[in-house]
């Protein structure tokens, strides 16, 4: 295990802790700042989570064959991961589960992605929440898991507390290869939409990419790097909304996650219910189909009706009796459907109706919420009305898909029953002792089931010729006895409910238009299927929720602007190679570092106030150092906290034309900064090149201390990942395939024995003076 030396400044050393071949070149690497976690993103599109010691956590594939990983950013405080891909799809899961908490898609390549907080809970929001929460608790029952109701594996939990247990607003950053800035509160709601391009004062046209984007603590400046051919523009924006209504941006983003978490469990419920029922055993559809394709004009109505009343069949139902069916088949077919109507039944009653309860209740919430026009109302215009109408209405589809289903069961039943005893008979064997005897008011089910024959027997097309039809028949036509699965797709019911026109409350509204036109009364919408009212409810919200982003967005102002131009056509080894950015809790600023090339460095200062200050690092006159360490050039950059930054190094042999080494460096911040509280403060909009830009130059050599450069084992960098909570480095090698670890806080061998030495001297020491001590005080 390789240790390396450390730093003057501090006594801890790196030490080098693991290293491993991934096998396939690297794209992303990102620390977890409150977990010893690394997240891999990989060409192949996987995302690999490993702990300190290469313990795999999971492995994630992509969701589709060949997209890549283009960002990885861990949600602060919390258990979440997000990962961008290159069709636009964010995912964001759990990391003990793996499972997909949410996803959504900013329909562009993914550039970047970052996630700021505030660090500071609200609490007004607390308190309104912790409420909220009770009340939630107290009146909701809990909804039940749906593996237990179901063959298809589900997740456990759709309680959106698990993943918002701190009442802290944070923001995700999404950017994309077009130049637009998606922003998501909680990384659940949309909370506007950037387009840094215009912005920047560039055409559309123009061949951007959002390289980093960096959130102010306080969520008023908004730091962007927009990378272009020419080279790079840095624009700091402005939002006082989003400043402002920050705490009603946190209640309204709960009050959303809550939504989507019903919602997908609503969505999973019906999957089952889908499901469960392209499970039945549809076999008599097939059949009847089948019977009234060999007789086309018979009344298949008729025929069965004929049977019922007067007992005597055609010869060819009863050949269709006797052969097709049989006794056995039909009591086989019939506990079939019998059970899987049961499993239906109870994923409504239960699962679905909760769920359609429980979002009632959220949408409820947020109703009252949005009367509190003050607090609110610059994000939202609109109230939830149309959205609790439109869930209503879904209520009102459950119940009904409830009762067809309690009818379906009730017909099928005895349709089966009287057709057993029917073949029976016709097989001239005695019914069996006890048999179940048809009432007369299943007579009438019976009567009503086989009248709905012909009507079942339909053509889905009525606009066709006579002859078309006739040669068709038989691809157009079949049996749909069964009425439950109408609703499950998204489109028109076929057959309306049962008994709907003796309902007493249609009537009443009926009779009364004050009480039909009313907004308090749901609507019925008697030929929409589940799945349709269910679509309805899903664009209500869509179209609510919409508002907070196209307000914030809206609000965004460019306060200055910052380009970096190259004079030449950047090559591999001038273009830019990194920027990264840092918000500094105690000053109230954005620190900023870019390499621009292999021998300049920019840091910058934004301040709250829209000034910046910078000055460039390059180095020259390299002064003496104990062992040769050659040229120094930039590799790579990443802030390890806010008063230090990393730096990945490459060294040439002076006058050697063979291949040089890298060096790691922990930058101290604090001299330089020193330095820039002293330059002009910048305003308005720059441009910079690296010639002549009147930028402040400093030497980088006048700023490292010897014994501050740690030589890497294998003499090559590509990348850095830090974590300065976690005191932690990961070092990518130059052929992408190769990570190293490094423990930031551990410390060398040397130190250790003198540590060592120390307490055993002292130990000797203490020893020395009890001695002396007792024999001070020992009786003469």
């Amino acid at each position: 295990m390789a240790t390396l030396g450390k730093p003057a400044a501090n006594r801890n050393a790196m030490k080098q802790t693991s290293n491993k071949n991934i096998g396939c070149r690297v794209d992303v690497l990102r620390w977890s700042e409150e977990m010893d976690l690394l997240a891999i993103g990989t060409e192949k599109g996987e995302v690999i989570l490993q702990r300190l010691k290469w313990q795999k956590v999971w492995q994630l594939l992509p969701p589709e064959e060949g997209l890549k990983v283009r960002g990885i950013a861990w949600r602060p405080g919390e258990n979440l991961i997000a990962i961008g891909y290159s069709n636009g799809t964010i995912l964001q899961l759990d990391i003990e589960t793996k499972d997909v908490v949410h996803s959504f898609s900013v329909q562009s390549d993914i550039s970047c992605m970052n996630w700021t907080d505030n660090g500071e809970s609200d609490e007004t929001a607390n308190h309104t929440w912790n409420s909220i929460h009770q009340n939630h608790a107290t009146f909701l029952p809990t909804l039940p898991v749906l593996s237990t109701l179901c063959s298809s594996t589900k997740p456990a939990s759709y309680n959106p507390m698990d993943f918002c247990r701190k009442h802290i607003l944070n923001v995700l950053l999404v950017g994309t290869v077009t130049g637009q800035l998606h922003l998501s509160a909680l990384g659940m709601l949309p909370a506007g939409r950037v387009d840094v391009l215009a912005m920047a004062g560039l055409p559309p046209s123009t061949n951007a990419r959002i390289h980093e984007a960096q959130m102010s603590f306080n969520f008023k400046q908004l730091v962007v790097a927009l990378e272009q051919d020419t080279g790079l523009t840095v624009i700091v924006l402005e939002n006082n909304l989003l400043h402002k209504y920050a705490g009603s941006l946190l209640n309204l983003s709960i009050n959303y996650a809550q939504i989507l978490s019903t919602m997908t469990y609503i969505n999973d419920t019906i999957d089952c219910i889908v499901e469960t029922w392209e499970t039945v055993l549809l076999e008599m559809d097939k059949k009847l189909t089948q019977y009234a394709d060999d007789h086309p004009g018979d009344s298949i109505s008729a025929d069965f009706l004929e049977l019922l009343m007067f007992g005597t069949t055609s010869p060819g139902l009863e050949e269709f009796l006797l052969r097709d069916l049989s006794e056995k088949g039909l009591r086989r077919l019939g506990n079939s459907m019998d059970l899987c109507y049961a499993t239906i039944q109870r994923l409504v009653v239960v699962p679905l109706y909760n769920a359609i309860y429980a979002l009632f209740y959220h949408l409820n919430v947020l109703e009252g919420m949005l009367q509190n026009r003050i607090y609110y109302g610059a994000l939202m215009i609109r109230t939830a009305s149309q959205a609790l109408r439109d869930c209503g209405a879904f209520q009102i589809k459950c119940f009904e898909l409830q009762q067809t289903i309690d009818y379906s069961k009730r017909d099928f039943k005895i349709f089966f029953r009287w057709l057993c005893s029917v073949i029976v008979r016709l097989m001239d064997e005695p019914l069996q002792e006890h048999y179940p005897t048809i009432t007369q008011q299943e007579l009438t089910y019976l009567a009503n089931f086989l009248a709905q024959f012909d009507d079942s027997y339909n053509s889905a097309d009525t606009t066709v010729t006579e002859d078309s039809q006739r040669k068709l028949i038989g691809l157009r036509r079949k049996f749909n006895l069964e009425r439950v699965g109408q609703y499950l797709e998204d489109k028109p019911l076929l057959h309306k409910a049962d008994g709907s026109e003796l309902n007493q409350w249609k009537q009443m509204l009926k009779e009364n238009e004050c009480f039909q036109n009313s907004p308090n009364v749901f609507p019925h919408r008697e030929d929409h299927s589940l799945l349709q009212e269910q679509k309805r409810v899903k664009e209500s919200i869509r179209l609510l929720f919409e508002q907070p982003s196209a307000a914030l967005g809206g609000a965004f102002r460019p306060k200055n602007l910052l380009t970096l131009q190259q004079q030449t056509a950047p090559t591999a080894n001038e273009a830019i190679r990194s920027f990264a950015s840092c918000n500094h809790p105690v000053d109230n600023v954005t620190l900023v570092s870019i390499i621009q090339s292999s021998n300049s460095l920019l840091l910058v200062e934004c301040y709250a106030e829209g000034g910046m200050k910078m000055v460039r690092l390059r180095f020259e006159d390299k002064p003496y150092f104990d062992q040769p360490i050659g040229t120094l050039s930039f590799r790579h950059a990443q802030f390890y906290n806010p008063d230090t930054l990393s730096l990945l190094l490459h060294t040439q042999p002076d006058g050697q034309a063979v291949a040089g080494g890298s060096y790691y460096l922990q930058l101290a911040l604090g001299p330089i900064r020193e330095i820039l509280r002293s330059t002009e403060l910048r305003e308005g909009a720059r441009t910079l090149t690296e010639e002549t830009d009147g930028c402040r130059v400093l030497n980088a050599y006048t700023f490292i201390d010897e014994c501050a450069l740690k030589l890497l084992d294998g003499n090559d960098g590509h990348r850095i990942a830090v974590s300065g909570k976690r005191n932690v480095t990961a070092i990518l090698s130059e052929s992408r395939r190769n990570i190293r670890l490094y423990d930031m806080d551990a410390q060398d061998e040397e130190e250790e024995e003198e540590d060592d030495d120390r307490l055993e001297n002292s130990s000797q020491l203490n020893s020395s003076l009890d001695n002396s001590q007792e024999s001070i005080h020992q009786p003469q």
